[in-house]
């Protein structure tokens, strides 16, 4: 038996002109419409002990008023948009009641991909949802559901970590980080524009400098009249640790070995020595975002040459662009692709993507699932992916580690050159890990 409860919650009101990562990512869930259901952000599972319906709902309240985000909603406005903060609105939590314990685990699988697989109503709906499976009116599996509007990847841990406290009755701190609307205000004010200005400045440089195609097509049409896209996951145990050891001798972070390799491996497959490659960037470091619960992530432009070099030299280019890129990634996109489009000069191959997505928790919506027994895995994905030529992504694995997650246009890279990719980089660490330490510093300058 299915009841939907429509939870009142209450706030702050307020409005004025979006973010740029809330403009950047709401213009790219219209670009995958009817599916861009698939950049919702999901999470939740068993309850380790159940508990009462009421003391569920109130949790999903206490969490929606705590935070913002979860009440503002993105409307077009002229050529852009504008986010309107909800002083009251209804959350939809959907109860799906089973008779037996034994139902639960299933009830809750599927009840998760659907509310996951249902586009939210940006203009008209608040940002989230959430469902329970339940017993005799006691809560035992959990859902919950954002809308990539009012998250990204690196705010839930901070939601979850709320959600855990006010589960447990627990008195939380004043939220400090900025707000969607604190953090347009600051993006609108002086101090702001010239931020931007100086970041859209510097990564129209680095368009300038990047090749203009990366991956040559293999094939004019997609092969046998196959899918688009396919998907290559492997799953390595080995990589994790593998990287720390690299990164000790580099001194610099796990994140940079990664990227490193990646910019390596992908280089090779498309047979050049340089790389342009658009990462996300979480834009935490800065001090107010640093525990924001916002869509703040944005893509950095990286340019490398030279990766056919030594490990450790290409350690050293990777670093110092990826530095230039991070420094870039927090800007104006629609001013941004304005002045790229009256620029032939930037035109440059921006279609291949990369996201370090370690510490936001196993990707649920893999599409290629590995096993215990079978590191790796392929399955045909969406061919709505925005166009791309492939993204490549590091996650958390289930039972620890990490998956490395490919997923590529095959008219470019076919499944044997996508299992190159993910193989050349965790060998690529791993060699690197078992390699002395002599000329193993990363210098910055």
């Amino acid at each position: 038996m299915r009841v939907v409860h429509h939870v009142e919650v209450r706030g702050r009101a307020g409005e004025g002109p979006a973010t740029w990562g809330q403009s950047a990512i709401r213009r790219a869930l219209a670009a995958l419409e009817p599916l861009d259901h698939q950049f919702n952000l999901v999470w939740g599972g068993p309850l380790d002990e159940p508990v009462p319906t009421e003391a569920a709902t109130a949790v999903v309240r206490a969490l929606v008023e705590r935070h913002d985000s979860l009440r503002t909603r993105v409307h077009p406005q002229g050529d852009g948009f504008a986010q309107e903060l909800c002083g009251a609105g209804t959350v939809e939590v959907v109860e799906e009641r089973v008779p037996d314990v034994a139902d639960v685990a299933a009830r809750g699988a599927r009840l998760r991909g659907e509310l996951w697989g249902r586009a939210f109503d940006y203009p008209a709906e608040l940002p989230v949802r959430a469902g329970l499976v339940t017993v005799d009116g006691a809560v035992h599996h959990t859902v919950l559901v954002v809308a990539h509007t009012a998250l990204d990847g690196w705010g839930l841990p901070v939601l979850d970590g709320d959600l855990t406290a006010l589960a447990a009755g627990a008195a939380l701190p004043d939220v400090e980080a900025w707000t969607p609307l604190d953090e347009a205000a600051w993006q609108t004010s002086d101090e702001g524009q010239r931020h931007d200005a100086a970041a859209r400045a510097r990564t129209l440089r680095t368009m300038r400098a990047a090749p203009a195609q990366v991956f040559a097509p293999r094939l004019a049409e997609k092969p046998d009249g196959g899918p688009r896209y396919r998907q290559t996951v492997l799953r390595s145990r080995r990589l994790g640790p593998a990287a720390e050891r690299v990164a000790a001798r580099w001194r610099t972070s796990t994140s940079g070995v990664l990227l490193a390799a990646s910019c390596r491996a992908l280089a090779a497959a498309a047979g050049r020595d340089d790389l342009a490659l658009q990462v996300m960037v979480s834009n935490r470091f800065r001090r107010e975002l640093a525990e924001a619960v916002v869509t703040t992530a944005m893509e950095g432009l990286v340019h490398v040459e030279g990766l056919d070099a030594p490990f450790d030299e290409v350690g050293t280019r990777v670093w110092r662009a990826a530095m230039t890129a991070y420094r870039s990634a927090y800007y104006d996109k629609d001013r941004l692709q304005a002045e790229a489009a009256a620029d032939p000069s930037t035109a440059h191959d921006g279609t291949c993507w990369y996201n370090d997505r370690r510490g936001t928790g196993p990707d649920r919506t893999l599409r290629a699932r590995p096993t215990r027994s079978r590191r790796l895995a392929r399955a045909d994905a969406s061919d709505e992916q925005g166009g791309v030529t492939l993204t490549l992504h590091l996650v958390d694995a289930p039972d620890g580690g990490i998956d490395v997650v490919l997923t590529a246009d095959t008219s470019r890279l076919d499944d044997a050159a996508a299992e190159r990719v993910v193989r050349d980089l965790e060998r690529c660490v791993l060699d690197a890990s078992r390699a002395g330490s002599p000329g193993g510093t990363v210098t910055r300058r």
